[in-house]
C-alpha cells in the first residue's frame, strides 16, 4: 500500500478525496467523509454505499473520503467544505480507524496506518494508545460541535468498535457512534473481496447502505 502524502503549502486549501468535487453545490446536498471504505476502494462507483444512499434519497451526496484517510483529514474536509460550500443538509462521518495519523517530514505529511507507518508513529504506538485515540476523540468533538452549532444533521459511523471507556466519553458529549456491534442488524459486514482483494464487496456496500438508511430516517424523521 503506497503512503499518501501531502505538502504543508496546500493542506489547508484544498479538500482531499479521490472524486472530483462538484461545484454545483446546493443546500439540501448531503456529505460524506471517511477513509478508503468510503472512498469506495474495490467497487465500482456506483456501488458505493455513498452512491446507494445518493439514489435512495433522490439527492446528491457529495464524497469527500480519501483513502488512507484519518480523523484529521476527515475534520479538515467538514470544515474546509463548510468554508467553501455553505452547510449540507446531513454530514455523514465515517470516522477511520483511531489508530491512523498525519505524520510531518518537514513539509511534506504522510498519512500513516499500522501498515504503512514510521518510527515515530511505531514509537507513539509503544507508549499508549492514547497517543491517537485523544486526538481523534478531539476530532469526532470539535466537528460534531460545529454541526450542533450550524444546526446540520451528522451520523457518526465507525465500521469497528472501541472501548467502552471511549464511548462513554463520547456519549458524554452527546455524540453516538454507529459501530460493529456484532449483533443482527447492527454490524458493519466485511468480507475482504472487492476487486482489490484488500477491501469489500458491493455486497458489503449494499449491507452497509441498508443499516445507514435506518439510522438516516431515524433522526431526519
Amino acid at each position: 500500500m503506497n503512503v499518501v502524502k501531502f505538502q504543508l503549502e496546500t493542506y489547508f486549501d484544498k479538500i482531499h478525496s479521490r472524486w472530483p468535487i462538484s461545484e454545483m453545490v446546493d443546500k439540501q446536498d448531503w456529505l460524506a467523509v471517511g477513509c478508503s471504505h468510503t472512498a469506495g476502494y474495490g467497487v465500482e462507483q456506483e456501488e458505493i454505499y455513498v452512491s446507494r444512499l445518493s439514489q435512495h434519497y433522490n439527492r446528491p451526496i457529495h464524497n469527500a473520503a480519501l483513502g488512507s484517510g484519518n480523523h484529521a483529514v476527515c475534520r479538515h474536509n467538514i470544515e474546509l467544505w463548510l468554508e467553501k460550500y455553505g452547510c449540507p443538509e446531513l454530514i455523514i462521518a465515517q470516522w477511520p480507524n483511531p489508530v491512523r495519523r498525519t505524520i510531518w517530514h518537514g513539509n511534506q505529511g504522510n498519512l500513516c496506518t499500522i501498515q504503512t507507518s514510521d518510527v515515530l508513529f511505531q514509537t507513539m504506538a509503544k507508549t499508549g494508545e492514547n497517543n491517537f485515540y485523544v486526538d481523534w476523540m478531539s476530532s469526532i468533538i470539535a466537528a460534531n460541535r460545529l454541526c450542533k452549532h450550524l444546526k446540520i444533521r451528522i451520523i457518526n459511523v465507525l465500521l469497528e468498535n472501541v472501548d467502552s471507556t471511549y464511548h462513554d466519553i463520547l456519549q458524554r458529549q452527546g455524540i453516538i457512534l454507529h459501530v460493529d456491534e456484532k449483533l443482527p442488524g447492527k454490524s458493519w459486514i466485511f468480507d475482504s473481496a472487492g476487486s482489490d482483494n484488500q477491501h469489500h464487496s458491493a455486497r458489503c456496500h449494499q449491507l452497509w447502505a441498508e443499516r445507514m438508511i435506518g439510522i438516516i430516517d431515524e433522526i431526519t424523521t
